[in-house]
């Protein structure tokens, strides 16, 4: 059976200001599923991003779960740095 597609809505400033989509993910059959295109000259600015993200996520982590945001964002920290490990050594991240 398929699963339904849930898509999460464009931000009201983008709404009203436009923008250009850079990044599109979703999971799907347990498996990451992206779409992306180059936004930034250098690759550093990707590195910014990222850090935003992670940011963000440990923001919803505090407001939806017993972790501070503190905390939530270390858990993350840890994860990205044995990700990345991962990958330069050849394997998958989501091993």
């Amino acid at each position: 059976m398929t699963e339904l597609k849930r898509e999460l809505s464009i931000p009201p400033d983008v709404e009203s200001n436009g923008g250009t989509e850079i990044l599109r993910l979703f999971i799907s059959g347990g498996a990451l599923s992206l779409s992306m295109q180059r936004a930034f000259a250098e690759p550093e600015a990707w590195g910014r991003l990222l850090a935003q993200l992670a940011s963000q996520a440990a923001d919803l982590y505090a407001r939806e779960t017993e972790l501070s945001a503190p905390e939530a964002l270390a858990d993350i920290r840890i994860a990205i740095d044995a990700a990345l490990d991962q990958i330069e050594s050849g394997l998958s991240p989501l091993n």
